[in-house]
Order: C-alpha cells, then structure tokens, then sequence
C-alpha cells in the first residue's frame, strides 16, 4: 500500500488498486480524521460518558457479573495495519461477506484511515458464484498470497470435501502463521483440513448434527463464535456482523466498536457465548425446571429412540405429570415433540451432511427405514430421498458468462 504524504491521512476511496475492487455502500461518512495513537482499550472497560460499553444489554439486569479473557484475533503488521485477506468459496452468502466488510470500512472511516486492509480472493483468481449465483470479482489467487488473516466463506450445503487443494492450501497457510477464520458453512472445511483438532468450535446450528457426524471428536458449541489466537470460527449470516465487531473491539478498542456498531444500527451487539437458538421460556411458570431438563435431555439422546422412561426420570416428576406440562405449555405431548426434534435433526442431516439414509435412520433413533420413512414423509410431506436431492438456498439465476459483479469501497 503507498505510504500517505507527510501530514496526510490517505482517503479510503483512492485505494482502489489495479488487482481488483473493494466492496462498500458509501453511507456512512467519517466522524475523525486524527490518527489514533491509543492503545486499544481493554475488554469490559467503563462507560464513556454514560454510555454503554460494547455488547453489553441495554438493562443492567442483563449484564454479566464477568467475562474471562479471550485471545485477540486479529493482529497489526509494521505498519500498524490489519491485512486480510477473504476466500470466497462457490454459494458464499452476502450477508456474511457484507458483515465483515461493512464493519472493517466503517471503523476506517471513523479512523479517518485505513486501519483494517483486505482484499478478496478466490481458489484460481476466478470469480465467484454466491448463493444467489451471481458471480463476484476477486483481487487475486488465494494461492499467492501471504496476508496474516484468512477468512474463509463458503456453501451452507453439503460441502464438496474434495475441492482440489483447499485443505493443503489451509494447512498450509497454518503453517506459514496466517490466522484462519471459518464463518458458517466454511467450519466444517477447517475441520476436514485438521485444523480444528482439539479445539472448541462455533458452527451454525442447522449443521451441527452434520458436522458432529463426520467429526465425532470435534468439539461444537452452541454459542455464536469462538476466538482463540489463531484460529476463530463463527456461527456465521447475522452473527458475523456481532463477530467482526468484536474483532475490531480487541484490535482497536470497544468505544471504536461501539461507535460502528451504533452507525450500523446495531443497539445490542451480541457476545460470544451467546446461544444461537431462542430458547423456551417458562420462567416463574410451574414446571419450567422439569420441561427445561426433559428437552435438554432429549436433545443428548437422540439415538436412543422413544426412551421417554429414561427421559423422564432425569427431570424429576412423573410421566404422568410430564405429560400435562408438555400439553400445556407446548401444546404436544412428550412423545410428540421427541419425535418432531428427532425428524428435524434428520431433515438437517438429509440437507448438510452426506450420510445415507440408512445412516440418518439410525443417527435419530428410528429402528426401521419404513418407520423412519413414514413419520419423515408425514410431517414434511416428501420422502427422506426426496429431501436428499433439494440443495438448500440453491439458486435458479441464469449467470452470463464472464459478468462478473464487482465490490467497490466507497470512500472516507
């Protein structure tokens, strides 16, 4: 990057450069332009004049006595700055390229300079289909490239594991000291390469059963994203905004933070551990205990079948009473929702993971592919082997061959 005048602050909008165009909406303008010369501020610092701290609750009833220390991602070059680079894989979606872009030029234009550097890039240098199929310009090869940071988007379908170079190419990076990103559908690449071996891990919800079966030994938590020094991983769509926000708290201070999440509309950004999932509220109801323990222990036996006697013994009342609760408040009884918990499991393994039939059968508890097809085609209205064959967000644009679409960043 050419080094500014003596005096002057380069301006975002002319760093253009002749490898490729740089994404931005250009609806936000820069409040400073001084260079920031602070340290970054540490996590769960006090109020700024009154005003709240970064991805704490609006109400003080909401805020968390505490929160251990994580280890900050991202790290600055010589030059003070943050370079990334983002590897875009065929059905990336929008929303999570838009999340970290618009969070990096945003902090950018309230620096007043360009703190937070990338580019895109893609396996070959070629465009890129996005979920939507419309194809998007890249900077460069992702295999040329040293950039610290990697951020790697991909497919929320069954990924294509055999994708010629891709684990080599991350483990490779890995080697080399790049601090690698996986943001939805692309953790489960970082587990295929190894890279997530004896570590914690953030993946969307709708493929953790997926991934859980092909990596039994991984990991998975129900939380929005994990950061550890060099290796991060994030739930991914809308909580990637709430995880390149953090990002730019520990690189460059939580008031920073703060500011681009509020020009972004975003009142109450989300904390890491966050679940991903609204859960069932009872609270102050009688019963809520019971039903709460009851769900959560179906949800570890999903093998097992209709165990509902095993079940209800871990939440403390009889089946009897089990079962008013259930009609009740969820309007089905225990059985009923065990079973539709069960089926939904499998309909996601059916979408995301490449397991048999016979195998997702098996996985959520039905003895017999006849029973599983049956209950399967009740609620859904499609066999198990009509499912496998719909590709999820799988998109019907017609692409013109070589319109590409092309990002540009707009200017401070």
């Amino acid at each position: 990057m050419p080094a500014a005048e003596a005096g002057q602050i380069p301006a975002i909008g002319r760093l253009r450069r002749e490898e490729g165009w740089i994404w931005g909406l250009g609806m936000l303008d820069g409040i400073s332009t001084a260079r920031r010369t602070s340290e970054p501020e540490a996590r769960g610092s006090t109020n700024v004049a009154g005003r709240r701290t970064f991805g704490d609750a609006c109400l003080a009833a909401e805020q968390p006595a505490s929160r251990a220390p994580e280890p900050h991602f991202l790290a600055h070059g010589p030059d003070g700055i943050v370079a990334c680079q983002i590897l875009l894989l065929p059905g990336f979606e929008f929303n999570e390229l838009a999340g970290l872009t618009e969070v990096f030029d945003c902090a950018n234009r309230t620096l007043g300079e360009t703190r937070f550097d990338w580019h895109l890039a893609s396996l070959d240098g070629a465009p890129v289909p996005s979920a939507d199929g419309l194809p998007v310009a890249v900077a460069r090869s992702a295999q040329a490239a040293d950039d610290r940071h990697l951020f790697v988007l991909s497919a929320y379908g069954a990924p294509d594991l055999a994708a010629a170079g891709l684990s080599a190419l991350l483990c490779r990076r890995y080697a080399i000291g790049t601090r690698i990103a996986g943001i939805g559908g692309a953790c489960g690449l970082l587990a295929e390469a190894g890279l997530l071996n004896a570590r914690s891990c953030a993946a969307h919800w709708s493929l953790a059963d997926a991934l859980a079966e092909r990596a039994p030994n991984l990991e998975i938590a129900d939380r929005l994203f994990v950061i550890e020094e060099r290796i991060a991983t994030c739930a991914g769509r809308d909580a990637t905004l709430d995880f390149a926000l953090r990002l730019v708290a520990d690189a460059a201070g939580e008031r920073l933070a703060r500011i681009v999440a509020d020009r972004l509309n975003h009142a109450r950004p989300r904390e890491a551990s966050e679940r991903q999932l609204s859960e069932l509220d009872f609270s102050g109801q009688r019963g809520a205990s019971a039903i709460a323990h009851t769900v959560a222990a179906m949800r570890r036996r999903m093998t097992e079948g209709e165990d509902l006697d095993g079940i209800a013994a871990q939440s403390g009342v009889s089946q009897r009473q089990l079962q008013r609760l259930f009609r009740r408040h969820l309007g089905m009884t225990p059985t009923q929702y065990f079973l539709k918990a069960r089926l939904q499991r499998a309909r996601h393994l059916l979408q995301y993971s490449t397991l048999s039939v016979t195998e997702i059968a098996i996985a959520t508890g039905f003895a017999s592919i006849s029973h599983f097809t049956r209950r399967y085609t009740e609620l859904y209205g499609r066999t198990p082997t009509a499912e496998r064959g719909r590709t999820p967000r799988r998109s019907k644009r017609s692409v013109v061959a070589g319109d590409a679409f092309a990002l540009v960043r707009s200017a401070a």
